[in-house]
């Protein structure tokens, strides 16, 4: 059964006293407006049975799990003795807090397509706060190692598109000739002036970047950039049809790639317009090493292909707000613990 927050302070909670106010996470609980969880959440939730806990409660640990990089266990331990937790979290002074196999049962009932909405209300409260330009939008993927152990490459495993030990949906896939992978791709859209990922998408590894464009592209912004794994007629007839510019980088050989720019924007001042947007695809690689090295989606922690886009979702929320909290208020206190 769905069940509201607590909202009395209990005398146990003045220990909450000592969290500085230039905490992280005192500032990141002043500048969301979280009472998208419950709005999100209640649906999940049977009208009759035992009182769960609150959903805005597990919701926030899981998002810490997913900001501080933590098992199911370790949050379990973080949100019974870190105080910031706790607080941040909403658990009074005598509830010991969720045990370990409530998150898995939560991120289960959640799922990964509730949980895009709540990406989409979180990128509007930035949008709404002036954060996100709408100016130019980069996509790009990167490859999300799947949870099992690959000691060699098969090359009839690749050509079938390769099944792998207990992840049925992970893929042999590559982001080049020589860089090879088996797992899954997880595309991005970032607004290029705030560093805000609008958008993510998560595939199989043999899924080519050209075919997660259009799931992932902004649709609101003046501009999409892209490198040449996004190059086709389709792609760009998908912007066009939006009243978006393209600056996408053709797959052509040098000297045909500037005839190929030129026949698509004669303007001169289109032309250039077209390689000031396309020098700035750089912008998105910060925000996968982020994403990889800090936040755990270097690899897989669960299996199949919908627990592995819930982990995408999860991470690129955990990265935003980050981003949110730095443009309101300056650089924050931040420590990766």
């Amino acid at each position: 059964m769905y069940t509201a927050p607590e909202k009395q302070i209990r005398f146990e909670d003045s220990v909450y006293e000592l969290i500085p106010d230039d905490h992280f996470l005192k500032q990141l609980e002043k500048a969301i407006d979280w009472s998208f969880i419950d709005k999100r959440c209640k649906k999940l939730y049977p009208q009759m049975g035992r009182p769960a806990h609150p959903a805005r409660m597990v919701f926030k640990l899981v998002l810490l799990q997913f900001m501080y990089n933590l098992s199911d266990r370790a949050l379990e331990e973080a949100s019974r003795y870190r105080i910031d937790f706790r607080w941040f979290a909403g658990i009074s002074g005598n509830d010991p807090g969720p045990d370990h196999t409530v998150y898995c049962r939560f991120r289960d009932r959640l799922g990964a397509d509730v949980l895009a909405e709540m990406l989409n209300d979180i990128v509007n409260q930035a949008s709404q706060a002036g954060l996100v330009t709408d100016r130019l939008s980069i996509v790009d993927a990167t490859e999300v190692r799947a949870k099992v152990d690959v000691y060699r490459w098969k090359d009839d495993d690749e050509n079938k598109g390769g099944k792998q030990g207990p992840d049925s949906d992970a893929r042999f896939g590559r982001k080049s000739e020589e860089k090879k992978f088996f797992g899954y791709k997880c595309a991005t859209s970032v607004d290029a002036d705030s560093g805000i990922i609008t958008d993510a998408d998560v595939q199989p590894g043999n899924v080519p970047d050209v075919e997660m464009f259009a799931d992932t592209a902004d649709e609101y912004a003046e501009a999409v950039a892209a490198d040449k794994g996004f190059d086709a007629p389709r792609n760009y007839e998908l912007l066009h049809d939006r009243d978006q510019e393209a600056a996408i980088i053709p797959k052509r050989r040098r000297g045909k790639a500037k005839g190929h720019i030129k026949a698509r924007y004669p303007d001169d001042a289109e032309r250039a317009r077209y390689y000031r947007r396309s020098r700035e695809r750089w912008k998105v690689e910060p925000k996968f090493n982020e994403m990889k090295n800090h936040h755990g989606l270097k690899r897989a922690r669960y299996w199949g292909l919908a627990k592995v886009r819930f982990q995408a979702l999860m991470v690129t929320i955990a990265v935003d707000v980050k981003r949110i909290v730095t443009m309101l208020t300056g650089r924050p206190r931040w420590v990766i613990a």
